[in-house]
Parts: structure tokens; sequence; C-alpha cells
């Protein structure tokens, strides 16, 4: 055998052994940990709720709400129409006990045609 090859072989005895002890480590080493996956958002606090409307006067309800888009007099009823986000909240005022007119039925409507009815509650708390 010549000179060179024994070479080799020491060097790749010294070498060899070495490189399988340390892929030996890597493969019994744990996985990284992996991030935890973010917690959803919190649901936000509703704008505004049924109880805010129901009851009301009309000035209370515009406060709250802003001008209504439409107001329309009905005997003594009122009709108001207010653009929110989401949809159209519909009210109607007739006299109270006391012969003020109070929000005695609150109704959504969609803002577009074709869109679904979407539900009162849910209306008023996208604002």
């Amino acid at each position: 055998m010549s000179m060179c090859a024994s070479s080799l072989r020491r060097v790749m005895a010294a070498f060899v052994p070495a490189g399988l002890l340390a892929l030996a480590g890597c493969a019994g080493a744990p996985p990284a940990a992996q991030p935890a996956p973010a917690a959803p958002p919190a649901p936000l606090a509703p704008v505004f709720v049924l109880d805010d409307i129901l009851g009301a006067g009309a000035d209370a309800i515009d406060a709250l709400l802003g001008p209504a888009a439409l107001v329309r007099r009905e005997g003594a009823g009122e009709f108001r129409r207010y653009s929110l986000s989401k949809c159209s909240l519909l009210v109607i005022l007739y006299p109270d006990e006391n012969g003020e007119p109070a929000a005695a039925h609150v109704e959504a409507a969609a803002l577009r045609a074709g869109e679904d009815k979407p539900d009162a509650g849910e209306c008023l708390a996208a604002g």
C-alpha cells in the first residue's frame, strides 16, 4: 500500500467516527420549539344595543345614532330610518303612557336590495 493511501486511511479513521457521532447527536435533538398560535382577537364591545333605543324619544335616538336619513309621520306614529355601517335601522315611535313619542318598535333592513335581512341586535352592535 502506498504512503498516500495509508495516510488517507488514518485521516478517515480519525474524522469519520466524529462525524457520525455528530450526526447521531442531531438525530436525538428535540425539534425546535414552534411558536404558539396567536389567540383569536377578543370580540369588540357592541357600539349600540337595543336597550339604548327602545323607549327612547326621537331626540335621544338622534343624539345616539345621528340624524335620521328619513322621517315620516303618520297619524300619532313616526317612522325613522337610520343608516348604520352594515344596515339600516328602522325605528317606529308611538306616544307612550305620557303622550310622548317613544321608540316602540325597532327593526333592521339590508343596505342593498337582495342582501339578507340582518338581526336588529347585530345591526346595532356593528354601529
